[in-house]
């Protein structure tokens, strides 16, 4: 006899005690009058979405591999993490990465900001406009 049919022979049975049972509910069929299918005109949306989706569904199935090697990366960077000279590595490669990239994001600043200020400027006066 195996250790665990001994254990489940010699162990007690538990009795529960008797629990009252819960009144029955009653289900009552109710008539309701039909829902009227509204007509919003989103038929453009629909044909639009009809032939975009093809489209996203190809754009799933592309990106799918790239998402799956980020996830690995990042359990893989998560478990390196645990260890002193894989972290003080990883700051570093940190630091290098932000100081190849502050001279990019300064560059979309330059030539971003120009055209927000403009829009931005478009805005207020347009406000003022109609204000009076």
């Amino acid at each position: 006899m195996t250790a665990i049919r001994k254990i489940l022979i010699e162990e007690e049975p538990v009795v529960a005690e008797t629990v009252a049972r819960a009144p029955v509910a009653k289900l009552r069929v109710v008539e309701t009058a039909p829902a009227e299918h509204e007509e919003t005109g989103n038929a453009l949306v629909n044909m639009v979405l009809f032939f975009a989706a093809p489209f996203i569904g190809l754009a799933y199935v592309i990106a799918l591999p790239f998402v799956g090697l980020g996830a690995i990366a990042l359990l893989a960077a998560r478990v390196l993490a645990k260890y002193e000279a894989m972290a003080t590595l990883g700051t570093a490669v940190k630091m290098v990465g932000l100081m190849i990239a502050a001279p990019l994001v300064g560059l979309a600043y330059v030539v971003v900001f120009p055209f927000i200020g403009l829009g931005t400027l478009a805005w207020l006066g347009g406000r003022a406009v109609l204000a009076r």
